[in-house]
C-alpha cells in the first residue's frame, strides 16, 4: 500500500505542485474522518521524495507519530520529530525528510472560516490584533498535558470499529481552537487565530513573502490572499508599486543571490529553491540582472 501511495505522490508532483489537501482527502488508502471541509486523517507514507513541495488551501495541524521531517522557509529550517506538533498556515510548503523510513502523523485540516467563527462566538478577545503584524507560516505548538491528551484522544478514534459522529468531530474541532486560544502556552498561535478572525483583509505582503519561493501562479496567490484576481492586481500595485511578475522575478533573484553566497547548493537545486522550473531560464535572467552567470557570481563572492 505504501509503495502505491509513494508512486502516485511522485507522479503527482511531476505533473504540478502537489495539492496536498485534495491528495489526502481523495486517497482511500489513508484512514480518515470527513466533516464538510474538515478532515481528520492518519497520514502514513514513506517520505522518499525529498525535498517535497506542496500546496494546501486550508490550515492544518500536524502531530507526528513516527519519523520526523524538516520544514524549510526562506528564513529558517524547523525540525519536528515524534511527539511534536505544528500548525501550518494555508499556502505552499517545502519539507525534507530527516531520516530513513516512514513518516506518520495525525493531520487535522481546518479552514479560516471555522477558526474565525469559533474565535468570534466562543472567545472574549480584549485586544484585537494589529493589521500589519506578521504571523509566521509555520508555528510550532507547545504541548501541555491538555493538548497532548487531545491529540491522543483523536488518535484513539482511528482504532475504534465505529466511526465517530459528525457532531462529535465538530465538537473536537471546536475544542482544539478554544484550547489554544484560551491557553497560555501558545501565544503566537492564539494571535494567529485572532488575526484570522478580526483582520478584515489578509495581509498581501505576508502572503507574497511566505510563498514567493514556490511555483505558484497568480491565481493561486490571489486565492491565498482572499482576493479575486482583479482585486489582487489592484492591491498589489498599491502595496508594491510594481507588477506581480516583476516583483516575483526580483525577489527570487535576490534570494538566489543569497543562496549562492551562503550555501553550496547546485544551480539546479537553487532553481528549485526559488520557485522556478527551468535552470536555463534561471541562468539567463540571473545574468541579465547581475551581469554574471550564477557560478561566476558565486566565485566572485568568495574571491
Amino acid at each position: 500500500m505504501r509503495r502505491w501511495i509513494f508512486v502516485h505522490l511522485k507522479w503527482y508532483t511531476l505533473l504540478s505542485m502537489l495539492d496536498f489537501y485534495h491528495f489526502v482527502k481523495d486517497n482511500p488508502q489513508f484512514r480518515q474522518f470527513k466533516v464538510d471541509e474538515f478532515l481528520f486523517t492518519a497520514y502514513d507514507c514513506p517520505l522518499e521524495e525529498s525535498p517535497l513541495t506542496y500546496w494546501v488551501d486550508k490550515n492544518y495541524f500536524c502531530f507526528i507519530i513516527k519519523g520526523g521531517a524538516k520544514w524549510k522557509t526562506p528564513k529558517e529550517e524547523i525540525l519536528f520529530k515524534v511527539g511534536d506538533a505544528v500548525f501550518l498556515k494555508k499556502g505552499a510548503h517545502r519539507v525534507l525528510k530527516i531520516q530513513e523510513g516512514e513518516f506518520c502523523a495525525l493531520l487535522i485540516f481546518m479552514p479560516d472560516e471555522f477558526i474565525s467563527t469559533v474565535i468570534k462566538t466562543d472567545i472574549d478577545v480584549k485586544d484585537k490584533p494589529l493589521q500589519n503584524q506578521a504571523i509566521e507560516s509555520i508555528i510550532p505548538i507547545s504541548l501541555d498535558q491538555s493538548l497532548l491528551d487531545y491529540f491522543h484522544s483523536v488518535l484513539n478514534y482511528f482504532s475504534q470499529s465505529t466511526t465517530p459522529s459528525k457532531s462529535l468531530l465538530k465538537v473536537k474541532l471546536r475544542e482544539l481552537v478554544v484550547n489554544i486560544a484560551t491557553g497560555k502556552t501558545n501565544p503566537a498561535l492564539a494571535e494567529c487565530f485572532s488575526k484570522i478572525a478580526y483582520c478584515t483583509k489578509i495581509d498581501l505582503k505576508a502572503v507574497m513573502e511566505e510563498n514567493f519561493t514556490f511555483n505558484l501562479n497568480l491565481t493561486d496567490f490571489a486565492r491565498l490572499s482572499g482576493r479575486s484576481l482583479a482585486t489582487f492586481h489592484r492591491d498589489f500595485a498599491k502595496t508594491f508599486q510594481t507588477s506581480p511578475g516583476q516583483w516575483l522575478k526580483q525577489k527570487r533573484l535576490e534570494y538566489a543571490r543569497h543562496l549562492l553566497k551562503t550555501t553550496d547548493l547546485s544551480v539546479n537545486e537553487i532553481t528549485m529553491e526559488i520557485g522556478l522550473e527551468n535552470t536555463s531560464h534561471f541562468i539567463k535572467i540571473f545574468k541579465e540582472c547581475y551581469n554574471d552567470s550564477p557560478l561566476k557570481y558565486r566565485k566572485s563572492a568568495f574571491a
